[in-house]
């Protein structure tokens, strides 16, 4: 509340009493030089030894009067009807003090007003204020933009959503912020901002009383857009996109407020509606702005409060660095979570403010002075982030960039803990960060780089989740389909395909599934013992085809040579093998072979899908003869006992004979002898065991192979006839046999 008297009444005489003591103070002011007031700070001493008796300092007093907010706990509404119960019963009579407005703050019992060195004195004086403070300016923590000009769209978006797993929390938790308020005390918030539309549910201006929202700084979009915006400018932009946003406006166009309109916005922000009845407060306060003392206690009672009432409070760090004990306050407050700054190689920018800080223990609460406190507490992406301004967008690079990431953070773990305590969620933050700098926590980064999926982990134990450890083949002719699933953070698993409906969860890992033909996907999702399904379910495409391929043949003999083409009517084939009825087989779609001999043949092609169907084709086919030799002729058996091989035919052209006998090296050789079974089994040949030449002129020739000696078994007989000045001689001819 505010009061505007400028002739306030007395109350039991106590007016006629500030009036006396003004006059004495000014009394001695006109005569000596002063010296420090009792309840007033240094601060303040050194405004008033340099005012005249006319000037009027703004300055805020805090009562002695506080309420125990430990005797409230897990009471809020409770808690804000005594702290406005106190400010109202011990206020009045110190306003009385003031002949101007006086705004008065129940969540420190505080009054804040612009009094001459006399009302200063009279304030200072009374019982029951505890001091008397300079009521001084706070600025935002600096932003460098990367540009003078937003440009429209996001582009990628912020990168430090990625950099700190945001997505893989969304996806693996299912939390994106639904059902949280955060609220934000900076420059206010454009409502020009795509990403930001329909997400501010209260607004206050304590700078200019503007009604509704606006921004003329930008500060406080960018900022609000990192906490809450979504993607529609092409890309997300915000770590929390379905939260709420609570926005105060407490700095102006020029990035600066007074210390009272903080402490006035961050009243506001535990009670927005006024009604302590409607729990509408923020779960976490962001606040990118800084004073330069980190033991200037000044706002800690506040902080305090926030805490008390189930708010986690979260800060910049401060642009002040490189130097140790660097960061200001609120940020080097004992219960304030601070957050420095990080560029995309997790390295802390020269900017950021370091720690640690030495605490002097002005207030008297702890800890001990002279303890080192280790700040900041952990570090987010700060360089170059893109974030809402105005109806566009633009990167700006600060360690106000880095706390509305741990804002939309604690805003993620709120909504999956709703019953955390502030302590509880800043620890949570903290165990879940990724160390990045020395080893352990270190006064540039803190625990580290937050990471979304370990801070919710910490809290709630690791989602659930599904990985297959066996799938069929991505193309399958399998009657049944078999698949395996290892389950992490669940005990039962189930299944559907299709996206029709869920099987019944079971314990059991393996899966088998009997599948029509034609393309499906199978889906498998681990569920923990809670209920909680995995949000991203195994997936798994198949094709089952169980339909044989149809293979055609088609020929074109051209000279002693012939091209054979596969033709098949499916798309899906796999490989195509031939044989040539002569033992020499070939693979592919299109085989070019010249033939020795004029012999009708037996041709073969084999068609395998990549189902593993398989689909043959036969066509008979004579081609023309390649060498000198007709009519030949190989006795089919030989005896190793002294037997040979007799070879005899027709030459129609000079030749020079050889005749050569190898063994086949295959357990399918006999087989092979006997058919077509073994025909696309390519039988590996053996070195030459028995060979006999004779030039021939021409006409009938008989040559004789020995078999002497030779183990049992199939055998090649390869007759070469080269021809001078021609290499069709380089052609072979075989024939099987059988040595017995």
């Amino acid at each position: 509340m505010i009061s505007g008297r400028t002739s306030p009444r007395g109350r039991h005489g106590r007016r006629v009493v500030r009036a006396l003591v003004a006059t004495a103070v000014a009394a001695v002011a006109a005569v000596a030089a002063p010296s420090a007031l009792a309840g007033t700070t240094p601060g303040l001493d050194a405004r008033l030894a340099d005012a005249g008796a006319g000037d009027r300092i703004a300055v805020v007093a805090t009562l002695g009067p506080q309420v125990d907010g430990g005797a409230y706990e897990g009471r809020p509404e409770v808690l804000l009807r005594a702290l406005r119960r106190t400010a109202a019963r011990t206020q009045a009579d110190v306003a009385d003090a003031v002949d101007g407005p006086v705004r008065s703050f129940w969540l420190v019992n505080a009054i804040a007003f612009h009094g001459t060195p006399g009302e200063i004195a009279a304030v200072a004086a009374d019982p029951a204020v505890d001091v008397v403070d300079v009521d001084a300016p706070v600025r935002i923590a600096d932003a460098a933009a990367t540009a003078a000009t937003p440009f429209p769209d996001a582009g990628s978006g912020d990168w430090g959503l990625a950099a700190t797993r945001v997505p893989a929390a969304w996806a693996a938790f299912g939390v994106r912020g639904g059902g949280v308020r955060v609220g934000t005390i900076d420059t206010g918030v454009d409502p020009a901002a795509r990403a930001l539309a329909g997400k501010v549910v209260a607004w206050r201006d304590f700078v200019g009383g503007g009604a509704t929202p606006y921004d003329d700084n930008g500060h406080g979009t960018h900022t609000a857009g990192t906490i809450a915006g979504g993607a529609e400018g092409g890309a997300p932009i915000g770590v929390a996109p379905e939260a709420r946003l609570v926005v105060a406006r407490a700095m102006g166009a020029d990035g600066v407020g007074a210390g009272s309109a903080l402490l006035a916005a961050a009243q506001w922000m535990t009670d927005p509606d006024g009604d302590p009845a409607t729990a509408d407060q923020p779960a976490v306060v962001n606040n990118s702005w800084a004073a330069t003392d980190p033991n200037d206690t000044w706002f800690r009672p506040m902080i305090r409060r926030w805490l008390e009432l189930g708010i986690v409070p979260v800060f910049a760090a401060g642009n002040t660095g490189p130097g140790a004990g660097t960061i200001g306050s609120p940020a080097g407050y004992p219960e304030a979570l601070a957050v420095g700054a990080l560029d995309q190689s997790d390295a802390v920018p020269s900017f950021s403010g370091r720690g640690p800080i030495t605490w002097d223990d002005r207030d008297g609460l702890g800890p001990a002075r002279g303890t080192l406190l280790p700040k900041p507490d952990v570090a987010a992406p700060g360089v170059g982030i893109t974030s809402s301004v105005g109806s566009g967008y633009l990167a700006y690079s600060g360690t106000s960039m880095a706390a509305p990431h741990v804002a939309g953070l604690a805003a993620l773990v709120r909504q999956a803990a709703p019953a955390l305590t502030p302590q509880a969620v800043a620890d949570a933050i903290r165990a879940g960060a990724v160390d990045v700098g020395t080893p352990g926590v270190d006064p540039a980064s803190g625990a580290g780089r937050i990471d979304a999926v370990r801070t919710i982990e910490s809290v709630l134990g690791p989602a659930p989740d599904t990985t297959w450890t066996r799938t069929p083949a991505a193309t399958t002719n399998a009657r049944v389909l078999e698949y395996a699933v290892a389950l992490t953070g669940g005990v039962a698993v189930r299944t559907r395909v299709d996206g029709g409906a869920w099987s019944e969860a079971s314990p059991q890992t393996t899966i088998a599934l009997t599948l029509p033909e034609g393309r499906h996907v199978v889906e498998a999702q681990a569920i923990d013992a809670a209920g909680v399904a995995d949000r991203s379910p195994a997936r798994h495409t198949v094709l089952v085809d169980r339909t044989r391929p149809r293979p055609v043949i088609t020929i074109t003999g051209h000279g002693t040579a012939a091209t054979f083409r596969a033709r098949v009517a499916d798309a899906r084939t796999g490989t195509l093998r031939w044989s040539f009825g002569d033992g020499e087989t070939a693979r592919g779609s299109r085989v070019t072979r010249r033939f020795g001999e004029a012999r009708a043949r037996r041709i073969v092609l084999s068609v395998r899908d990549a189902a593993g169907n398989e689909g043959f084709a036969v066509r008979a086919y004579r081609p023309r003869a390649a060498t000198a030799v007709r009519s030949l002729r190989v006795t089919p058996t030989a005896s190793r006992r002294g037997g040979s091989v007799r070879v005899s035919g027709r030459l129609v052209r000079p030749a020079r004979l050889q005749a050569t006998l190898r063994p086949v090296r295959t357990p399918a050789a006999a087989a092979a002898i006997r058919g077509l079974a073994a025909s696309f089994t390519p039988a590996r040949i053996g070195a030459p065991v028995r060979r006999a030449s004779r030039p021939a002129s021409g006409g009938g020739f008989r040559i004789t192979v020995s078999a002497r000696g030779l183990r049992p078994g199939a055998y090649v007989l390869e007759l070469r006839a080269p021809e001078r000045g021609t290499d069709l001689g380089a052609l072979r001819l075989t024939r099987r046999v059988q040595v017995e």
